[in-house]
């Protein structure tokens, strides 16, 4: 009898965490975005500056500000 192998869930790329944890509002922070992406998903490979690219690239997209808060404490 043949059995089929389980297959994994499809993995979810960074730019769809991005896109997930935009909050409402006109301002998108870079370090409160990165932070949530990578509580939610501490397996992704992509680098700091990768997902700053995919930020700014999503929220200009959508009209909304960035603000570049990487450094602040």
């Amino acid at each position: 009898m043949d059995m089929q192998a389980p297959a994994w869930p499809a993995q979810r790329t960074a730019k769809e965490f991005v896109r997930e944890v935009y909050q409402v509002g006109k301002i998108v922070s870079v370090k409160t975005t990165i932070r949530s992406v990578r509580e939610r998903s501490p397996y992704l490979l992509d680098i700091e500056c990768q997902l700053v690219a995919l930020i700014v690239d999503c929220a200009t997209k959508r009209g909304l500000f960035v603000a570049f808060d990487v450094r602040e404490p």
